[in-house]
């Protein structure tokens, strides 16, 4: 007889007699078997299929909300700057400066690359006389073009060389003089027609660098032959005075690359490229202040291409895109993006500033907003 796990007594079929069934006598549990001698089985576990498509949509979602939240984070950031006097007062600047955003409004452009009227082969001197009739000279071709207030061309004429002219300077008297400086030398034309009325001379030759033209007629120039001189002719063309050595006698470094200007008091700004700072001398000659130089704080120079002063006596300099503002003493006033960077530049009546662009064109601002808020 098979005795079945769970049972206590056994009953004998022939002679129906009862025994106790002791434990020892149960059959053991095979392996691998339930108590019901099923066989153990590994539960069954369906593929894992994975849904790619809705993957991808977490991800994107999850990489959209990251980028929305950066820009929250960027536009509170923006929104701390513009609106934060102390951050303002840290940085020493119109916030233009910082966003990149111009707000001077452009009255006229016009010109661009080429030869014929009204187009320009590498220029870089600009004049605007009082009647608002603009001059505009390339550099190497020696052409001077003209043009009325509305940047219309109304002539022409030419400097007659016959080789590469290389102008490096001109300055326009309220006379209608020219005053030229190519092939190292400083000329006077009339400004209407281009004749060639005459020169003025160093004590020591050739070598002339820049020119201006004050408001009562005298001419101021920067000579380089060796030093650094400054020299002023009074209208009749007489010798004033001359400085030498003006910059590199005063900060003991030298200085072969000066460039120059005038305010309506006859007192002149020179920059010296290598010195990386302005000078200011009086209407007599006399040294007056240095400021300015090459750094990355308001106030300072990265690449200075021209400068101006207005009819408040402020210089104005246009460096590496940005246009930076001293008052008359040389005291930072403000930095500002005016939108375009100049290699020269005038201002005109009511703070209209007349500037030659890095597209070959040239441009008039209306700085008239911006000077009347420093």
């Amino acid at each position: 007889m098979k005795i079945k796990k769970g049972e206590d007594m056994l009953t004998c079929p022939y002679c129906d007699s009862t025994v106790i069934v002791p434990k020892s006598a149960y059959p053991e549990k095979p392996s691998g078997f339930t108590p019901d001698h099923i066989p153990e089985t590994t539960p069954f576990q369906p593929p894992v299929i994975l849904d790619t498509e809705r993957i991808r949509r977490s991800c994107s979602r999850t990489i959209v909300s990251m980028v929305v939240s950066l820009l929250i984070v960027l536009g509170a950031l923006v929104f701390f700057l513009t609106n934060s006097s102390d951050v303002r007062e840290l940085l020493e600047g119109p916030i233009a400066a910082i966003t990149g955003e111009s707000s001077v409004p452009v009255i006229l452009e016009f010109g661009g690359p080429g030869m014929g009227a009204g187009y320009f082969q590498d220029p870089e001197q600009v004049c605007v006389d009082p009647q608002g009739n603009i001059y505009v000279a390339d550099q190497e071709t020696g052409r001077i073009q003209i043009f009325n207030e509305d940047g219309d061309f109304t002539g022409q004429w030419n400097l007659n060389k016959p080789d590469d002219i290389y102008v490096r300077s001109m300055a326009l008297s309220r006379d209608g003089l020219l005053y030229m400086v190519y092939d190292n030398e400083l000329y006077f034309h009339e400004a209407a027609t281009g004749e060639l009325l005459g020169s003025l001379h160093h004590p020591d030759g050739w070598g002339f660098d820049d020119v201006e033209v004050c408001d009562d007629g005298s001419i101021v120039a920067a000579w380089y032959c060796n030093r650094d001189d400054i020299i002023k002719y009074s209208p009749d063309g007489s010798i004033d005075f001359l400085l030498e050595a003006a910059i590199s006698g005063q900060s003991g470094d030298s200085e072969l690359d000066t460039d120059i200007t005038v305010d309506g008091f006859g007192n002149i700004f020179a920059y010296g490229s290598f010195n990386g700072s302005v000078f200011k001398f009086s209407p007599d000659g006399r040294f007056l202040n240095r400021f300015g130089s090459d750094g990355d704080r308001p106030g300072q120079f990265t690449s200075p291409s021209c400068f101006c002063t207005d009819p408040q006596g402020r210089l104005w300099v246009s460096d590496f895109g940005d246009m930076i503002v001293f008052d008359n003493n040389g005291t930072y006033l403000d930095t500002f993006d005016p939108g375009v960077n100049l290699f020269d530049m005038v201002m005109g009546d009511g703070y209209q500033l007349y500037g030659i662009t890095y597209d070959d064109t040239v441009v008039q601002l209306d700085l008239s907003g911006i000077a009347v808020n420093l």
